[in-house]
């Protein structure tokens, strides 16, 4: 009756630990009446991982673990030491392949972090920013608006014979 009892407040959560305690010893005894069998997996499931759990907190220094971490220590850093200048190495081809693949074909520009070698491709982006800076006029704020747009219209006037070509 009284486990009868204590399971039910087991399964209604109101149990403390000690009576959890109690039920897990009497199901793993093997006093458990035919009627509540069922219930003495979960009881020994929990009783078995309690006891790994704990076997896990003792452990002590030096055990299998410890010591293939320690015998192997080197290894393990000689590896990641490779495996860093393996991607120190990648990166700085990768970066060094870009930058010579834009200063090999003679003239370039840069726009926006991007290489640019054709001509055509650098005048469009030229005039569209000189137009866009004719039309706002506030990119020098020293400057009085009708003066900055006077000198970026005549400097697309100069620009005017690279249309052309």
């Amino acid at each position: 009756m009284k486990i009868e009892y204590l399971l039910e407040r087991y399964f209604e959560g109101l149990t403390t630990v000690e009576e959890e305690a109690a039920l897990r010893r009497f199901f793993i005894s093997n006093e458990a009446p035919e009627n509540l069998l069922m219930y003495k997996p979960l009881f020994v499931h929990f009783d078995d991982e309690i006891k790994r759990r704990k076997a896990v907190v003792a452990r002590r220094p030096g055990d299998v673990h410890d010591r293939f971490f320690k015998v192997h220590r080197s290894l393990i850093l000689w590896i990641s030491g490779v495996a860093a200048c393996a991607a120190i190495m990648t990166g700085s081809f990768f970066f060094a392949s870009q930058k010579n693949k834009c200063s090999q074909s003679g003239n370039y520009v840069f726009i926006d972090g991007r290489c640019y070698t054709d001509a055509a491709t650098v005048r469009s982006v030229t005039f569209k920013t000189l137009h866009d800076m004719a039309e706002d006029g506030d990119f020098l704020p020293d400057k009085r608006p009708s003066n900055v747009i006077d000198m970026v219209g005549n400097q697309l006037k100069e620009f005017d014979f690279l249309s052309d070509e």
